[in-house]
């Protein structure tokens, strides 16, 4: 018996475990008029850590390639163009390939994290949607007090579920990068007792991460005293 394969397969083991897959974007631009720009990889603290990639638009499409990290959160961003928008989108530098579609509306799919983070992009869209189409009924003329009322109490119901599940997927990802983009987004509206556990439970993890949570964070800290 040939005992030297199982050996090998366990020194491939070893070195895949050691060496994880990269993070790879391959992405396209459906609008001709980015042909040949650049397109930024940003870190989401990008003013404090100045941390920025980039690189060029070819025939539609482009790439980059960078060493995983679960809890590092990037935006991928084009220059601006107000004739024809293209929505930045938020990734984490998980292992793994993501496919990226940067339009009005951009998209990504491929690895565990980007994909629960699409999944809630969407689930935000919805609720944004719905808050507009009641700011814009709110307002209208010939509505009823009791309309106005009952627009407004939706409006807030709306908001108590939606802050919910913030909470509920902040809580899930605490580990990763949702979590550290969900805590900092939203860290002016949630709860202090909701800021103080989770401060509790990640240590410095997300404040060594993003300096803009930092000062965020410390700033809050020291009005309360």
């Amino acid at each position: 018996m040939n005992k030297t394969f199982p050996v090998f397969i366990g020194l491939l083991s070893i070195v895949s475990c050691t060496h994880p897959e990269p993070f790879r974007i391959d992405g396209t631009v459906p609008d001709t008029k980015f042909k040949g720009s650049k397109i930024y990889l940003v870190a989401l603290d990008g003013p404090v850590s100045k941390n920025v990639d980039s690189t060029i638009i070819k025939d539609g499409k482009f790439h980059f390639e960078k060493k995983p990290d679960s809890l590092c959160v990037t935006i991928l961003r084009v220059p601006v163009n107000y004739q024809n928008p293209v929505e930045d989108l938020v990734v984490i530098t998980e292992s793994g390939r993501l496919d990226v579609v940067m339009s009005s509306i951009s998209r990504g799919h491929g690895t565990r994290l980007n994909n629960i983070l699409q999944q809630w992009k969407d689930r935000k869209h919805t609720y944004d949607s719905l808050q507009r189409d009641i700011y814009i009924r709110k307002n209208s003329e010939n509505k009823t007090q009791d309309t106005a009322d009952s627009l407004m109490w939706q409006s807030q119901q709306l908001g108590v579920e939606f802050m919910a599940d913030v909470v509920n997927l902040m809580n899930e990802n605490l580990q990763n990068g949702i979590g550290l983009l969900l805590f900092k987004i939203y860290y002016h509206a949630l709860p202090s007792e909701v800021k103080k556990r989770v401060l509790e439970l990640t240590g410095d993890t997300f404040l060594e991460k993003d300096g803009q949570l930092k000062m965020m964070v410390m700033y809050d800290q020291n009005h309360m005293k």
